[in-house]
């Protein structure tokens, strides 16, 4: 049942709240299905050297979302990058990080959270001795597809900076010199 207090305007309404035939429009009109991927699954891809897997593609949510994991290893993370077209969500799930975001610096553990809005250079530092893992929420999808690109490669071509940065251009990329220089 709908609670609505009239003077202030502000009603708050649940599903169960519409018609029947209005929550089954809804349901039937969501292009999104609901997404189950366990533990061990998701598309395998090596990106650089580092594991990662696709755990959410932009393609099964009408590009609003992905999820790509990350297992980095020691000393690995990408060089200060800024993204022009999406955000990213970055969840730690093993390790120690060195991240720099903007224009802070500064380690995140285990069950850290960080936002790395577009438009804002950010880098990471895995910092441990056994792989560490990253869960990245990318908003909206798409990116992953950069991931994809660079995996097709074969190893020594995926050590072709300028062949990895004309492809990160194409995805909204912008690499940019490491700290310091």
């Amino acid at each position: 049942m709908a609670d609505c207090d009239v003077p202030q305007r502000r009603c708050v309404w649940t599903f169960a709240d519409l018609p029947v035939d209005a929550r089954r429009q809804n349901i039937s009109n969501n292009p999104m299905k609901p997404i189950h991927i366990p533990a061990d699954g998701g598309k395998p891809i090596n990106v650089l050297g580092i594991p990662m897997f696709i755990r959410v593609h932009g393609r099964d949510t009408g590009g609003v979302v992905s999820a790509v994991e990350s297992h980095d290893v020691p000393g690995g993370g990408p060089p200060p990058h800024i993204h022009q077209r999406e955000d990213e969500t970055f969840q730690v799930l093993e390790g120690d990080y060195e991240w720099t975001v903007g224009g802070d610096t500064f380690i995140a553990q285990k069950g850290a959270t960080i936002f790395a809005p577009r438009g804002i250079p950010h880098s990471y530092r895995y910092l441990g001795q056994a792989p560490g893992r990253l869960l990245c929420v990318i908003t909206p999808a798409g990116f992953e597809g950069f991931f994809e690109e660079i995996a097709a490669l074969s190893p020594q071509q995926q050590q072709d900076i300028p062949r990895v940065m004309e492809i990160g251009k194409k995805y909204g990329l912008e690499f940019l010199p490491p700290r310091g220089q």
